[in-house]
């Protein structure tokens, strides 16, 4: 009993310093990765708590090893978006122009039921009011509604409505990303020629490109200049 003493600090520091070392995020944020890892954590350290078989330096050591191979794997990811990919997924379209893609929810195991519920979460209540819904990889669900659904809507006032659009992001990580420069109807010499416009020479400079809604673009280097 005395051996709790000490062990139960030690292992709750242990915890607290792998906590800091994998930065801060919010509960909300948390990708499936991120939950297992914590759950598999929490259980090492429990552990030597409740089996006296089993020494707190092993859990330690357990804990060094596994809590620092997460860590690199998220700064690979922070550093590699192929890693992140693999590590976290990719946000997946299930709402398009208007249309749900069936065969994308059944690739996350969503059901219909779910979706309006998720939906409905998001204060829509007729999957005919979205233009676009995301299922993120945190598990939420991002919806961009129709604009004449918006409030006070633009329908209500006798104005002509304009669909809005997500953007479509063309480079991220100073990559192409192939699928949507197909959706976006460019080529990589598009894209180069509006770079030269930004004066951007290699591609590698850029941190994030998108084609907006309206059809402008945004454009953010990895070095922008602060004023």
């Amino acid at each position: 009993m005395m051996q709790l003493f000490w062990e139960v600090p030690i292992i709750f520091i242990a915890l607290l310093l792998l906590t800091r070392l994998q930065g801060k995020k919010a509960i909300s944020q948390l990708t499936y990765f991120d939950y297992i890892t914590g759950i598999i954590l929490g259980d090492i350290a429990a552990v030597p708590l409740v089996d006296e078989g089993v020494p707190v330096t092993r859990a330690l050591l357990s804990l060094a090893l596994f809590g620092g191979l997460s860590i690199l794997a998220s700064y690979l990811g922070t550093k590699f978006r192929n890693v992140r990919l693999l590590a976290e997924g990719e946000p997946v379209t299930i709402i398009k122009d208007g249309k749900i893609l069936e065969k994308n929810i059944e690739r996350i195991r969503l059901d219909l039921d779910n979706l309006r519920m998720l939906l409905r979460k998001k204060d829509v209540f007729s999957v005919a009011d979205v233009e676009f819904a995301v299922m993120e990889t945190d598990g939420c669900l991002s919806v961009l509604k129709k604009t004449a659904q918006g409030t006070p809507t633009r329908k209500d006032l006798g104005l002509k409505t304009k669909q809005e659009k997500p953007g479509i992001e063309i480079i991220i990580d100073g990559v192409f990303d192939e699928q949507k420069l197909k959706e976006a109807k460019l080529t990589k010499k598009d894209v180069q020629n509006i770079l030269k416009q930004h004066k951007i020479k290699d591609i590698k400079e850029v941190s994030y490109m998108e084609i907006t809604g309206d059809g402008k673009v945004y454009l953010d280097r990895y070095h922008d200049q602060l004023h």
